[in-house]
């Protein structure tokens, strides 16, 4: 194949292309959303995902002159191609189990070119560049956008962490520089930067452990309190910060071990509460959330500690004392 042929081919193929990598995104992200739930995308995605076309220039650059592949138009893989950036290096996983799953079979066959854990494994004593590196190409029959995908059309798919992006932003440019890269003050900082970020990554997965052993118990409740609510409320229940805040302000009273059970007890013997909430819900946001149904257990069972430690409009917790006919402290 000659560079002009090639030219040709890739100008009549590039909306095919495109159109395969709007299509893994899409089933990606839609997949994605379902597992991390009640996480957002928004939050889990740290850089928007924005699929992307390799140029022409780079294209020919790659085929003809960096590596001279024998078949230079099928054997590049990355001709279009997109990233996934996470926090974690577990959130890593959470992509590639949707990339490796069995639903997603049916549109693509995928194939690791990288894996930095792997990676690590050969080499324990070296710390190089990150990252995971999915090829998935097209399965017979998709069709996106009005276009019919041609089959092994391939895409390139990476999935990083946050910082194993940005050391991968800092060195890109000197990938294909072998003399300047070959200098040992160059390697040895390059190395010294992945090692740190190796080590980062390993802090925050404690960091998170750990918050999220010291949250168990408040999650715990609200999960209850999520429950109950949509059973006897109605669905679309808040899932806002103001119920954390709440958990958090109380969680000197929330501690007994039977607590769950305690305002479950509470909430079925005071049922009337549940038209209350009801009524107020739609105009009177923290009537929204589960958190409320907390206020209401929390103002009957410790009224003086509930008026003195209230984090919202003092309005609302006038309501509860009054629907429980209880007189508010002062």
């Amino acid at each position: 194949m000659t560079e002009d042929q090639f030219r040709k081919r890739w100008d009549t193929e590039k909306p095919v292309y495109q159109a395969w990598a709007d299509f893994i995104k899409h089933n990606i992200e839609q997949a994605l959303a379902a597992s991390i739930a009640p996480t957002t995308l928004d939050y889990f995605l740290k850089i928007p995902v924005k699929p992307r076309l390799k140029l022409e220039s780079t294209l020919i650059d790659k085929a003809f002159h960096r590596k001279q592949y024998q078949n230079p138009y099928d054997d590049v893989q990355d001709k279009v191609g997109m990233r996934f950036v996470v926090l974690l290096t577990s959130d890593i996983k959470k992509v590639c189990q949707v990339i490796e799953s069995e639903e997603s079979k049916k549109f693509w066959v995928f194939s690791r070119d990288r894996d930095y854990e792997i990676e690590r494994l050969a080499k324990p004593l070296e710390f190089t560049y990150q990252s995971v590196h999915f090829v998935l190409k097209a399965t017979a029959g998709n069709v996106f956008g009005g276009i019919n995908i041609l089959e092994h059309t391939p895409c390139e798919v990476q999935i990083r962490t946050l910082l194993q992006h940005a050391h991968s932003e800092l060195t890109h440019d000197t990938i294909y520089k072998p003399k300047t890269t070959a200098q040992p003050g160059v390697k040895r900082t390059v190395a010294k930067s992945m090692a740190l970020i190796e080590a980062t990554d390993e802090f925050f997965e404690k960091a998170m452990q750990d918050i999220e052993e010291a949250l168990k118990p408040q999650n715990d409740i609200l999960n209850l309190l999520k429950k109950i609510y949509t059973d006897n409320v109605g669905t679309g229940v808040g899932d806002e910060q103001s119920n954390q805040l709440l958990t958090d302000t109380y969680i000197d009273l929330l501690q007994a071990p039977d607590v769950g059970e305690k305002i479950s007890k509470f909430l079925e013997e005071k049922s009337f509460i549940y038209k209350r909430v009801n009524e107020r819900r739609a105009s009177k946001h923290l009537f929204s959330q589960p958190g409320i149904l907390l206020s209401y257990y929390l103002a009957s069972k410790n009224p003086a500690q509930t008026r003195g430690l209230w984090p919202f409009e003092i309005d609302d917790l006038a309501l509860i004392f009054s629907d429980l006919g209880d007189r508010m402290p002062d």
